[in-house]
């Protein structure tokens, strides 16, 4: 299964520029390069690269030492082919292989995700949902929730208002509107993110950003108000996407993020019983990683991180 990657693609680093940020490219993946203080940085390889080995840490640990970078965080989609302590700085093993300081940290993009295969008919992919969702599907319709499709970034507006109101029900962090609203410009000249809006008696009442990328739409953000929810607008909002994508040829929906190993405790449960509804693949990535380059500029900055989500809280 090769899906298309948004996060790694030329048009995701162009937009990256456009916002100021340096990026490069090793082995073809992509990294972007993002400051910190006492001018310092770290390198990002968002959903990347495919597979990490040596080669790859060695020439992106080179670059990270002209960049001041104190570190560069990974995602590998398949495998981790190096050995690597937590706790101990690059060495060689008896055998002469590299031993990296790599550590595993808090995931950015969710290392598990459910997968649509829109190779199938409509009939077989409604036939293949939980017969809850069918239902809840079916009673949006007939509640008369309605779908608006738009790239004007000027409804990030709504979509920001009715996020606001997950966050605080749900209690995550989202970004800014400003963020959003430069995103939706950027992409949404070309059409490939979309801004979806459910409205119900005249108003919205959810909203989800969807990207439409080369074999694969991503199901990026959503957010849904407190009001109306008996009238299931997640869902129909959601089949419509789903919907547009097959009818653009495109082969795979990726919702995006699910609760590893149906943990009832993870906070992502509620929202993993949703998107399993619709049925799908689970496709598990081995996780978010760190490659220390400086040990001692690393601990300092994992201290700032640590006191910043207290003062937070």
């Amino acid at each position: 299964m090769e899906l298309s990657n948004l996060l790694q693609s030329k048009e995701w680093e162009e937009f990256q520029n456009s916002q100021g940020k340096k990026t490069f490219r090793i082995k073809d993946a992509l990294l972007i390069k993002n400051k910190l203080a006492f001018g310092k940085s770290y390198l990002y390889c968002p959903n990347g690269p495919k597979e990490l080995d040596e080669e790859f840490i060695k020439e992106t640990k080179s670059l990270a030492k002209k960049e001041k970078s104190i570190f560069i965080r990974v995602e590998p989609l398949e495998n981790i082919n190096i050995q690597y302590s937590p706790a101990r700085s690059a060495q060689r093993s008896k055998r002469g292989a590299a031993i990296f300081n790599i550590r595993k940290t808090r995931s950015i993009q969710p290392p598990s995700t459910l997968i649509l295969d829109l190779t199938k008919t409509e009939d077989r992919l409604l036939s293949e949902m939980k017969s809850k969702t069918r239902y809840n599907l079916k009673l949006a319709k007939k509640r008369g929730v309605e779908i608006e499709i738009t790239t004007d970034p000027e409804k990030i507006d709504i979509f920001h208002k009715i996020l606001n109101e997950t966050t605080s029900r749900d209690q995550f962090r989202g970004h800014s509107k400003d963020y959003y609203k430069k995103m939706l410009r950027f992409f949404g000249k070309e059409g490939i993110i979309k801004l979806y809006l459910a409205k119900y008696e005249n108003e919205y009442i959810g909203a989800n950003i969807v990207s439409f990328f080369g074999n694969t739409a991503s199901y990026l953000h959503g957010a849904s108000s407190n009001k109306y929810r008996n009238v299931m607008a997640p869902y129909l909002i959601q089949w419509q996407a789903i919907c547009d994508a097959k009818e653009k040829g495109l082969k795979y929906y990726d919702f995006w993020g699910i609760a590893p190993d149906d943990d009832p405790r993870h906070p992502w449960a509620g929202v993993t019983r949703f998107k399993k509804g619709f049925g799908g693949k689970q496709v598990n990535h081995p996780g978010t990683f760190d490659v220390v380059i400086s040990k001692k500029w690393y601990m300092i900055y994992k201290v700032f991180r640590f006191l910043n989500r207290l003062v937070r809280k």
